[in-house]
C-alpha cells in the first residue's frame, strides 16, 4: 500500500445536490467500486491498486462516498440510509443503467443494499470483508483491534494514530509509507471530515438503541434470497472484521454465494494486500458468463 498514482481521471458530479468526487478509468461495461469507512477513506485510496487492471476490461467508477474524501459532507446525519441514497444518486448522476459492483467493508453493505433495492440494475457483485453485512445479518463480535485504533484516531487525530488505523487495515505493514499516512491524514482532518466521523458515531449509537432503525438496517430476511451472482472475499488476518466471528458464519447464512474466497495473507483491505491475486479472482468472476 504505497500511494495512488495519477493514471486515472478525477471528476466531480452533482448527485442529487451532493457534489461528489469520483475516479473514472477505462472503457466498456461499468464497474462501480465502493470504499469502506474510517478516517481518510476515499475511492482512490481504497482501490488505486485495482483500478488500472480492472480498467483494461471495464469502465471503472470509484466514488468518494458522502462525508468522505472530496465529496460533500451532509448537514445533519451520516448513516446507512444516507450513504445508500447517495450511492444510488451517484449511479443515476453518471447515467449508468446496469452495473457490476465491488464493495469493501461498509462499502460492501452499500453494494448489497443497492442490489436489494435495485436488483434489475446489478449484473454481479463482489463483497469484500464486510462486518457491516454481518451486523445486518444479526452477527455480533467483540470490539476488534482495528476498531479500537479507529476510535483512538477519532479522539486524538494524529499521524501516529493514523498509522495505527492503516496497520489495522492491512497485513503487509511494509506498504504503509509516510506519504500514504500524510495523504489520508490530510483527508481525515480537512474541514468537515471530523464532523462526518462524529455523525457516523451518532448513527451507530442510535442503531444500538432504536429497534425501528435496526429493522431498517437489517438484511436478515432479504439478503439470503438474493440471486444476483455474488462472491465474497475475506482476509484470514482481518483485524477489523475477524473471519472466524463474521466471515465464516456469514458464508453459511448466504446459500446463493457463488464462492467464498479466503486470502491467507490479507487483512481487512484484501485488495491492498494480495493485490495480484485479488485482481485475478475478481476478473475471473466478472468476465465469466452469468
Amino acid at each position: 500500500m504505497a500511494t495512488p498514482t495519477n493514471t486515472f481521471q478525477s471528476l466531480f458530479v452533482n448527485a442529487n445536490g451532493v457534489k461528489t468526487r469520483f475516479i473514472v478509468a477505462g472503457q466498456g461495461r461499468p464497474v462501480v467500486l465502493v470504499h469502506g469507512g474510517g478516517p481518510g477513506s476515499s475511492g482512490e485510496y481504497g482501490w488505486w491498486r485495482n483500478i488500472p487492471v480492472l480498467a483494461q476490461h471495464f469502465q471503472v467508477f470509484a466514488l468518494d462516498r458522502i462525508g468522505f474524501g472530496l465529496t460533500d459532507t451532509p448537514e445533519d446525519e451520516l448513516g446507512d440510509p444516507v450513504l445508500a441514497r447517495h450511492l444510488a444518486d451517484f449511479i443515476d448522476a453518471v447515467c449508468l443503467k446496469e452495473v457490476y459492483m465491488i464493495g469493501n467493508s461498509m462499502g460492501a453493505y452499500g453494494v448489497a443494499r443497492y442490489a436489494l433495492d435495485f436488483p434489475d440494475r446489478v449484473k454481479k457483485m463482489v463483497l469484500v470483508a464486510s462486518g457491516s453485512i454481518g451486523a445486518a445479518m444479526g452477527l455480533e463480535h467483540k470490539p476488534s483491534e482495528g476498531m479500537r485504533a479507529m476510535r483512538r484516531f477519532d479522539s486524538e487525530p494524529t499521524r501516529e494514530n493514523m498509522r495505527a488505523v492503516l496497520e489495522g487495515l492491512v497485513s503487509n505493514k511494509a506498504g504503509i509509507t509516510d506519504e500514504l499516512i500524510e495523504g489520508r491524514f490530510k483527508l481525515a482532518t480537512q474541514p468537515g471530515a471530523m464532523r462526518s466521523q462524529k455523525l457516523q458515531q451518532n448513527y451507530r449509537q442510535r442503531l444500538q438503541n432504536d429497534p425501528n432503525l435496526r429493522q431498517q438496517y437489517s438484511m436478515l430476511h432479504r439478503l439470503p434470497e438474493l440471486t444476483i451472482p455474488t462472491i465474497m472475499i475475506w482476509g484470514k488476518e482481518d483485524r477489523f472484521a475477524p473471519i472466524d466471528e463474521l466471515g465464516y458464519p456469514l458464508r453459511d447464512m448466504l446459500p446463493n454465494l457463488r464462492a467464498f474466497h479466503v486470502f491467507e495473507h490479507s487483512g481487512h483491505q484484501v485488495q491492498n494486500d494480495e493485490v495480484e491475486k485479488f485482481n485475478q479472482v475478481v476478473l475471473d468472476f466478472l468476465l465469466a458468463p452469468p
